[in-house]
């Protein structure tokens, strides 16, 4: 009886201390969404801290949205397995939901961290379809901020595989919108976008750049990265990867000395908010201006630290790449041919990996989209001929119904005249016969009243 009592009251615990866990986080779970957003660009590690914390509910909403923020910021960290774990546990929690707007809402924040994911791994056109998928769901809710994101994300991949026009383009349409409809943003979220796409901007102006080599393009890409910087308030990361990249500038307009003035700012910032992607370009990129200058010593530190931290957080194979391509070259030309040998063969190596992926991925992308307008176009012929067909079928029909109305009508007036004249004929002929008969008729009568009077005459 007494194991019966304390199975009884264990049960009832239980079921209390889950129902008070599931209170906590239920009453947490905005705000818990809010912060793994807020922290997302400014602290990796924070975000998922808070990550980690809301996947400590039993809710599977609450679940998924945990799983999928942490895929994304697992891979940010160079994490592939484990992201691609949580992603799959994510999916798994939203399979578990019925069917309602919330499982939608949340379907989208979990479809969109997974394209992130994607991005992160260079897997640009994986990325692009699941971003594509999340916004055909945010769109059967209504959730434009969601759209917003979707599109934002959409305009970096772009950027990523050479599609610079349509980059800005998209990130210019954003602008507008979000100019036009402030109301439906929360004054952080606006904030929050507008940087974000205003850093997407600057950096498709400055790739554009290097592909046209064009000046005015370069203005434009420093404009909005001053733009991103004057919004990133509370966004450290935003902040760091703006100056980066006006650092860049500086640099392509061979102003150096601005140049490593702003990269040393750079670097003080990234180790303090341990931004090490970051801080890896920032040493490359020192160390380039270094090489450009012929302290090619100095330029070897650097780019030596930049390796450091690709080797350590996977943070960037394309500085790691380009790192190596310049230091075989400096060591070939202070005839140290071991060491030049191991930094191209590094070079080749990655070079051959990384360039079929972006060549593939830029195919993908290109003809992904290339569908996706063709089919919109298919559609839109479709559409109108099929209006026109349908109208060319009515009057056709109407056509043929006239046609056979009008012979129908010949040959009944045709028939009803050969009628009449039928009849004509044959009355005719009845008047005929009847006259013949008539004028017989009056002939004997004649005859007759002859032999009568005859007959009257004999006395």
């Amino acid at each position: 009886m007494k194991a019966i009592f304390y199975f009884v009251c264990f049960f009832v615990f239980s079921v209390m201390f889950s129902q008070q866990k599931n209170t906590v986080i239920e009453d947490d779970y905005e705000t818990l969404k809010a912060k793994i957003r807020l922290y997302f660009n400014a602290s990796s590690e924070r975000s998922l801290k808070y990550a980690e914390q809301m996947a400590k509910s039993s809710n599977y909403e609450h679940l998924a949205f945990a799983n999928g923020a942490m895929a994304c910021l697992l891979q940010n960290n160079g994490q592939t397995k484990e992201s691609k774990e949580k992603y799959h546990k994510a999916l798994g929690y939203l399979a578990k939901m019925p069917d309602s707007n919330e499982k939608k809402r949340v379907t989208a924040d979990v479809y969109n961290y997974g394209g992130l994911a994607e991005w992160y791994r260079d897997n640009h056109s994986a990325a692009l379809e699941i971003f594509k998928e999340g916004i055909k769901i945010s769109s059967q809710t209504g959730d434009i901020t969601q759209i917003i994101k979707f599109k934002a994300n959409i305009a970096l991949i772009n950027e990523s595989v050479g599609n610079y026009k349509l980059a800005i383009k998209n990130g210019r349409e954003i602008i507008d919108f979000l100019d036009k409809n402030e109301s439906i943003f929360t004054a952080e979220e606006l904030l929050n976008r507008r940087c974000n796409v205003y850093l997407g901007l600057g950096g498709a102006y400055e790739s554009y750049f290097v592909n046209k080599h064009k000046m005015e393009l370069l203005n434009s890409a420093a404009y909005f990265y001053k733009k991103a910087i004057q919004y990133a308030g509370t966004f450290p990361y935003i902040e760091s990867n703006s100056k980066l990249s006006l650092g860049n500038i500086s640099s392509w307009k061979k102003e150096y000395k601005d140049a490593e003035k702003i990269y040393f700012e750079v670097v003080s910032l990234t180790i303090k908010n341990k931004q090490f992607d970051l801080l890896s370009i920032a040493y490359y990129n020192l160390g380039d201006i270094y090489r450009t200058s012929g302290e090619n010593y100095k330029a070897l530190s650097f780019y030596k630290k930049s390796d450091s931290l690709e080797v350590l957080h996977h943070s960037n194979e394309s500085t790691y790449l380009i790192s190596n391509c310049y230091q075989a070259r400096i060591y070939n030309e202070l005839n140290m041919p071991e060491l030049a040998h191991k930094h191209s063969k590094i070079y080749l190596d990655l070079f051959d990996k990384l360039e079929s992926k972006l060549r593939e991925e830029r195919l993908k992308v290109n003809y992904n989209q290339g569908v996706d307008s063709l089919k919109a176009e298919m559609l839109s012929i479709e559409k109108k001929y099929k209006e026109e067909l349908f109208w060319t079928r009515f009057l056709n029909v109407l056509y043929g119904l006239l046609f056979l109305g009008t012979v129908y009508f010949l040959i009944k007036t045709v028939r009803a005249k050969n009628k009449a004249r039928n009849s004509i004929i044959a009355l005719s002929d009845d008047v005929q016969l009847n006259k013949e008969r008539d004028d017989a008729s009056y002939g004997s009568s004649a005859v007759k009243t002859k032999k009568e009077n005859d007959s009257l005459f004999h006395v």
